[in-house]
């Protein structure tokens, strides 16, 4: 067998995540442009004046276009999150595959601690890793629980839900993750191996 050059390996490495970074910005391109339509388009509604409410016979409503469109650019605008989380996960998960190929540690025992540790001793690793390690198993695990060790080392993933109405004065803090969130998660898994 013929072992690669350290700079194929590099370039390997680095063209990898070059090509999650380009699928997240196309997809972050389309989905923005879907959710400026539906903002334009339920301002230019609400705007107009049109007023189609229908109402059943108790005078409970039933239908809005201006209640549609609402719906419609929030579901664009969580679309946004969800394709921002899911590449997160994907540009950890190129890394987590790419250090078990690197170190050999392939067996379920081997968690983060040992495949950062192993890939440490081949290659320079972003102090930030651990910190996407938390965020990935967030993300990864729907807990609806707040990692406090996340929390302290990055307040800027997390921000506060408008106050709650029922008397509670504390809200919960929920993650709020941003276009420079995803890029940086790009930028920390390129930090954590074989560069060119």
């Amino acid at each position: 067998m013929v072992l690669l050059p350290e700079s194929f390996k590099a370039f390997q490495y680095q063209a990898g995540i070059d090509r999650i970074c380009d699928a997240y910005r196309a997809s972050a391109d389309t989905i923005n442009k879907a959710v400026s339509e539906a903002t334009l388009a339920c301002a230019q509604y609400l705007k107009s004046g049109a007023d189609d409410r229908e109402y059943d016979e108790d005078g409970i409503l039933i239908f809005s276009t201006a209640n549609s469109l609402a719906h419609a650019e929030l579901e664009a605008i969580l679309a946004v999150s969800v394709v921002r989380e899911a590449f997160i996960t994907s540009a950890f998960h190129y890394w987590e595959r790419s250090a078990r190929v690197w170190t050999g540690l392939h067996g379920f025992e081997h968690k983060f601690p040992a495949l950062k540790e192993g890939a440490r001793r081949l290659y320079s690793v972003s102090p930030q890793l651990p910190n996407l390690n938390r965020l990935n198993n967030v993300l990864k695990h729907n807990s609806r629980r707040v990692d406090q060790t996340l929390l302290k080392n990055r307040p800027d993933y997390f921000g506060s839900p408008p106050p709650r109405t029922n008397g509670s004065t504390l809200p919960e803090v929920r993650l709020r993750l941003t276009h420079e969130h995803v890029e940086e998660a790009f930028d920390i898994v390129r930090a954590s191996g074989p560069t060119r």
